[in-house]
């Protein structure tokens, strides 16, 4: 069965794990969902359709939120979603599984699998030697998924009682607060006399939120809070409210490019 990929990425995590995915599916197109941002309409043209993007504040990001309920399901008959995430899951399958039903189809199985910690506006970011241990624990969650979505399999990785309860009330905490501010919350992005003027942070912007005034990046608030600027600027000289974040660590997966993360605007790529 053909599969259409559709992913979201921001450091490259969740394109790693879209691409091997579709190594293993076989007859895949990835798809960046912002390069179709503006279609009202998205009709999925294969049987088999999959997301792939990150977990924000215990939900999914709200360009993926936005994106789901545009989707035409209708020659459509197994879909899937893969959240990676940090921390926990949350709600991000569950949340799926409504907006799938909000596009009038039905999401046959959620998967969740844990990656690089990169939040660095709450924490550092660990060494090298944590990822090489999420590269390998991406292959074998790879395996698994790639396995039940060729079984067909319904299976939905949505925790135990106790943690779907804890994560609905961090969301209504911090999540819905989280998707009303997230657009304007780069105006919390401040830049460093350190800032060389390269461009690299508006390059990279997978929604074009980040422009070049004298040089200078500025935020037009239309953030996605995936901080691709933040973490691809190669002097590190963009903060998350000011000295806060200076001296912690930046990331980018091992095996994703700025041009990758760039890419998110331009055509979709063929997965042999």
């Amino acid at each position: 069965m053909r599969t259409t990929l559709y992913y979201f990425t921001g450091t490259g995590n969740s394109l790693a794990c879209a691409r091997a995915v579709a190594t293993g599916l076989g007859d895949t197109d990835l798809v960046p969902i912002a390069s179709l941002r503006g279609q009202d309409r998205v009709r999925v043209p294969t049987e088999r359709v999959g997301i792939v993007c990150p977990v924000y504040f215990y939900t999914l990001p709200v360009l993926v939120r936005e994106f789901i309920p545009r989707l035409d399901l209708s020659g459509v008959e197994y879909a899937f979603l893969v959240a990676t995430m940090g921390g926990f899951p949350g709600l991000a399958v569950e949340h799926g599984e409504e907006l799938f039903g909000n596009a009038g189809g039905e999401l046959h199985a959620g998967f969740t699998v844990r990656m690089f910690a990169n939040y660095i506006a709450e924490y550092n970011v660990r060494g090298e030697r944590s990822v090489h241990a999420m590269q390998r624990r991406m292959e074998r969650r790879v395996k698994t998924i790639v396995a039940s979505v060729h079984a067909g399999e319904g299976r939905m990785e949505k925790g135990g009682p106790f943690d779907r309860l804890l994560s609905r009330a961090v969301f209504r905490l911090l999540g819905q607060k989280f998707l009303q501010d997230a657009r304007t919350r780069d105006r919390r992005f401040t830049v460093d006399p350190s800032c060389v003027h390269c461009g690299t942070c508006a390059y990279v912007c997978p929604v074009e939120n980040v422009v070049l005034v004298d040089g200078t990046p500025q935020w037009l608030s239309h953030c996605e809070q995936c901080f691709a600027c933040i973490h691809f600027c190669p002097v590190a000289a963009i903060q998350v409210q000011g000295k806060r974040t200076r001296m912690r660590g930046r990331y980018q997966h091992p095996d994703v490019r700025a041009d990758d993360i760039a890419g998110q605007k331009a055509a979709p790529f063929k997965q042999q």
